[in-house]
Formats: C-alpha cells, structure tokens, sequence
C-alpha cells in the first residue's frame, strides 16, 4: 500500500512539475509580447485548477469569492495554498525578495507582478506601499499571508501588523480568508521536506480543504484591523477543523 501511495505521489509531482514549466513558459512569452495581465492570470488560474485536479484536491469554498479589489488576508498552511484563493478579482501576491532571484521562477514572478518585500527594510516597506497602490489602481486585489509562516492549526499565529496600519492609513479594504485542511497533517511545517512531504500527503487519494471568505473590513486603526482579522481567521479555522472532526 505504501509503494502504491509513493508510486501516486510520484506520478502526481511529475506533473506538477510539467503544469508548473508549461506555466512558466507562457508566462515568459506573454511577458516577452507584452500581452495583457489579464491574458497571464486567465493563464495562472486555469493553472491552480489544473494542479488541483492532478492531486485531487476537493476544496469547499464557504461565502463568495471578492468582486471587489483589496488586499486579500489569509492564513498560511502550505505551498499550496497559493492555488486555493478565488476571487472574482485578479490578484497579485506579496513575496519574499528573495525569490526574485531565484532562476526562471524569479522572471516568471516579475511577468505576474508579484510585489517583493524585504520585511528588514523600511525602504522596502515604502516601496511595497506604493506597489500595492499601483496594483490597486490596475483593478488588481493583492494576495498577502499575514502570519509570515505556515502553521499546522487550528487557529492562527499573530498576525504581522505592518500591512494592516498600511490598509488603515491608505484606506485599502482588508479581504479576510481562512484555509483549513480536513486532515492536519497536510500542513507544511517545521523542518519538514518538500519531497518528503508532497509524498506523504498527495500519496492519498484525496485532499480535502475548506476555504471561508469574510466580508471585507475597513478602519483608520490598523491595529485594530488586524485584531478583527486574526480573531476572524482564528474562530473560523476552528469551526472548519470541529466540521472535519
């Protein structure tokens, strides 16, 4: 049973791998022709169904997907999460800077307009501020993970406050999202090995996931947008991970 399952995981990451390059290669040519970013995230998003289709991923999307641009909050569980967000709205993510230099993937990033930051840095933060706003002003919604980790749950970690006083004093709607696995295990944490790890959990047949979505939130205290976000995400993992139960 165990070779059947490793046999599975390993069909599976192969053509993970095969979507992923596809994806990059046209994200590279669209950018090369300069076709519109609608033209990439039609590309991007017909990519997220197909990897969930390949690894059987069963997500249930409770409340509906934002018709309108923000910055979307959500929890962090794994490196798939990234193919778990819907939105009415084309979205935008916030990485790490260093992933800009990563080959082919750093390039791919740029095509999408993936906004970088260095959390060290307060220039950095500057210029992440005036991203979002060029992005935002694009009809564009902006992805971040506000715990700045995985976390196996449920519930969530602090939330980082930076981009929340950014929302407060710039007026951005929060979107808030909470993504819970039915099986805990399927969370991506600590030392664990992607190789090891994609094994273990895409061996099974099915992954099951639940994916809620808030009513955005406003306010001038940003403080107090990330309590009311944290404390949503919080509660709302809860209540997914007692329905797997």
């Amino acid at each position: 049973m165990n070779i059947l399952r490793t046999i599975l995981a390993v069909i599976r990451l192969l053509l993970f791998a095969c979507i992923a390059v596809l994806m990059i290669v046209y994200i590279l040519g669209a950018s090369l022709l300069r076709l519109p970013h609608r033209h990439i995230y039609r590309a991007f998003t017909a990519t997220c169904a197909a990897v969930r289709f390949v690894l059987n991923i069963r997500r249930r999307v409770i409340g509906v997907p934002p018709a309108v641009r923000g910055i979307i909050m959500c929890n962090h569980r794994s490196y798939i999460d990234i193919i778990l967000i819907p939105s009415a709205v084309p979205y935008v993510i916030v990485a790490k800077r260093q992933v800009r230099a990563w080959p082919v993937i750093g390039q791919a990033a740029v095509a999408i307009k993936t906004i970088f930051v260095d959390r060290d840095s307060p220039e950095s933060r500057r210029r992440t501020r005036d991203a979002i706003h060029s992005r935002l002003s694009q009809g564009l919604s902006v992805l971040i993970f506000p715990e700045g980790t995985t976390h196996e749950g449920p519930g969530v970690l602090d939330y980082k406050p930076g981009m929340f006083r950014t929302c407060a004093a710039e007026g951005f709607p929060v979107i808030p999202m909470a993504v819970e696995f039915r099986d805990r295990s399927a969370a991506w944490v600590g030392d664990d090995t992607f190789i090891r790890h994609f094994i273990e959990t895409f061996g099974k047949w099915r992954t099951e996931v639940d994916l809620s979505i808030g009513t955005p939130f406003t306010g001038n205290d940003g403080d107090a947008l990330r309590r009311k976000t944290q404390e949503w995400a919080h509660a709302e993992t809860k209540k997914m991970a007692a329905r797997a139960e």
